[in-house]
């Protein structure tokens, strides 16, 4: 399939802003004018959370300012397109790795108690967001130490600062 017969679709089917989207992440990895690719690879190419991660990093002042929008409502539009959950496998591993690279017992140097208490809050949330999802609750043993590492931390943390 032409990207830019697939893109035709994406225009007549979804909103603007996740159409804009769709052809900024193609032109930064193909030329959308003359590749075609099968409709596996489309799919596999926008259902891969860290592609809106890594290609829309330079578009975000589009997206929440004009559109008052985010990767995450483009991203789950282009997964109903495509007809796949959008809780999947590379949704965990985007949101597990932005997780995994935290060390809650950083926020033990945050001198401001209120700075201090929305970044533990901060990541509560995202660990709350990675158990809550059915992509985890399916797949348990992939992260469970990991994460069970993490709320262990954050735990240490709080009881140390005097949160409950």
């Amino acid at each position: 399939m032409e990207i830019k017969e697939f893109l035709k679709n994406i225009e007549n089917s979804c909103s603007k802003i996740a159409y804009f989207c769709v052809i900024h992440m193609f032109e930064k990895e193909f030329d959308i004018e003359k590749d075609t690719l099968d409709e596996g690879k489309i799919k596999e190419f926008l259902i891969n959370y860290n592609n809106y991660d890594k290609f829309l990093n330079d578009y975000a002042g589009v997206i929440y300012k004009k559109f008052e929008s985010s990767n995450d409502e483009v991203y789950n539009e282009i997964c109903e397109f495509l007809s796949e959950n959008p809780d999947n496998e590379y949704l965990f591993a985007h949101r597990l790795k932005r997780i995994s690279n935290q060390n809650p017992m950083k926020y033990l140097n945050i001198e401001d108690e209120d700075l201090r208490e929305a970044a533990i809050s901060r990541l509560e949330d995202k660990v709350n967001t990675i158990e809550s999802s059915l992509y985890y609750k399916e797949n348990k043993k992939l992260a469970f130490k990991e994460i069970d590492k993490i709320k262990k931390s954050i735990e240490v943390v709080k009881t140390a600062i005097g949160v409950r």
